[in-house]
C-alpha cells in the first residue's frame, strides 16, 4: 500500500525520468542543430578572433552564398542606384543641351554658336553679331531652352555631385570642395543663362554686362569640367571596386 502510493505520488502525467532525458537530449542536439551559423556561431566567431561579418545574426537569418543571390534577396536596398541613376538623367541632359540643342541653334544664328556654349566666352562684336541675325523667333527659341534645359542641367548636376559626396567620396576637404564648387557652378550657370537673354534681347549693349556675363560663362565651364570628372570619376572607381570585391567574395 506505501509502496503504491509513493509511486503514484506527484504528477500521475508526467512522463518518466528515463523519457525526459532522452527527449532533453535530442531537443539538445536539435537545438545545437538550429544554432549553427546563427547567434551562437556568430557569438563563437568573436571570441575566436574570426571575421563574424558573414555569419547572420540570428538562428534562422542566412545570408545568400553568392553575389549574385545577395544583390537579388529581398528587402535588400542598393542607395548607389541612386547615384548611379542621378549621374546618368544628369549626362543625358548635358548631351541634349550642349551636343543637340545648342548645336541646332546655330541654324538659327547664321551658323554661329550660341553665347553659352562658348568655352573662352565672348565680346560686343559676337554679340552684335548673334542681334543681327536672330530674329523674335530665334531669340524666343533660346529663351526657352535657357528656361527648360538651361536650368534643368544644372540643378542634376548639383544632385548628382551632392549625392555622390554622401555615399562615395571620402575625405572631408575634398567632399566639402565638391559641393561647393557643383552649387557655384548651378547658381553662375543660371545666373549666366538669364544675362545672355537679357543682353541679346536688350535695345542697346552694355560692355560691363556682355564681359560679366562672359567671365560667368568661362567659370561655369571650368566648374563643370572639375565637378564633372570628380563625380564620374567617383562613380567609376566605386564601381569597379564593389565589382572586384563581389568577385573575391566565395
Amino acid at each position: 500500500m506505501s509502496r503504491r502510493r509513493k509511486t503514484n505520488r506527484g504528477n500521475p502525467a508526467a512522463p518518466p525520468a528515463s523519457s525526459d532525458a532522452a527527449r532533453g537530449s535530442a531537443g539538445g542536439s536539435g537545438a545545437q542543430d538550429s544554432d549553427v551559423g546563427g547567434l551562437r556561431a556568430y557569438r563563437r566567431a568573436k571570441r575566436e578572433g574570426r571575421d563574424p561579418s558573414v555569419e547572420p545574426t540570428r538562428s534562422g537569418d542566412r545570408r545568400p552564398s553568392t553575389p549574385s543571390a545577395r544583390r537579388s534577396a529581398p528587402g535588400r536596398s542598393n542607395p548607389r542606384l541612386l547615384v548611379y541613376a542621378l549621374v546618368i538623367v544628369t549626362l543625358l541632359l548635358f548631351a541634349y543641351l550642349h551636343l543637340f540643342a545648342m548645336p541646332q541653334m546655330t541654324y538659327f544664328a547664321g551658323g554661329f554658336s550660341m553665347p553659352g556654349a562658348r568655352l573662352w566666352g565672348f565680346d560686343v562684336e559676337d554679340i552684335e553679331r548673334l542681334r543681327s541675325v536672330m530674329d523674335d523667333d530665334a531669340r524666343g527659341q533660346l529663351n526657352f531652352l535657357h528656361r527648360t534645359a538651361g536650368i534643368l542641367f544644372p540643378v542634376a548636376a548639383f544632385l548628382s555631385a551632392w549625392a555622390s559626396v554622401g555615399l562615395l567620396m571620402r575625405g572631408r576637404f575634398l567632399r566639402w570642395g565638391v559641393l561647393a564648387a557643383a552649387g557655384l557652378f548651378a547658381v553662375v550657370d543660371i545666373v549666366k543663362t538669364f544675362m545672355i537673354d537679357s543682353i541679346l534681347g536688350s535695345e542697346e549693349l552694355s560692355e560691363s554686362a556682355v564681359g560679366t556675363a562672359s567671365s560667368l560663362t568661362v567659370v561655369s565651364w571650368v566648374l563643370l569640367v572639375v565637378v564633372g570628372a570628380l563625380v564620374v570619376g567617383s562613380v567609376v572607381v566605386d564601381a569597379i571596386r564593389r565589382s572586384l570585391q563581389e568577385n573575391r567574395t566565395p
